[in-house]
């Protein structure tokens, strides 16, 4: 994944807000780019919990739709 720079600590947030309205195929695609930011030991996150929280949110609206 490229550098992002301080933008990393936000894709929790945008992930959770986009499961509420994104596309299935959306969806999948936010899941996978929070999937492989847990992967990294290096992400840029204090705790994970956003992560996991926004996995639960994608994994939520998946079932839903």
């Amino acid at each position: 994944m490229a550098n992002s720079g301080g933008i990393r600590p936000f894709y929790a947030v945008i992930i959770h807000d986009k499961c509420k309205t994104a596309s299935p195929d959306t969806l999948r695609a936010y899941k996978a780019v929070a999937e492989d930011l847990l992967k990294d030991p290096n992400n840029g996150y204090q705790d994970d919990a956003d992560l996991k929280a926004a996995l639960t949110a994608c994994d939520q609206a998946l079932g839903k739709k």
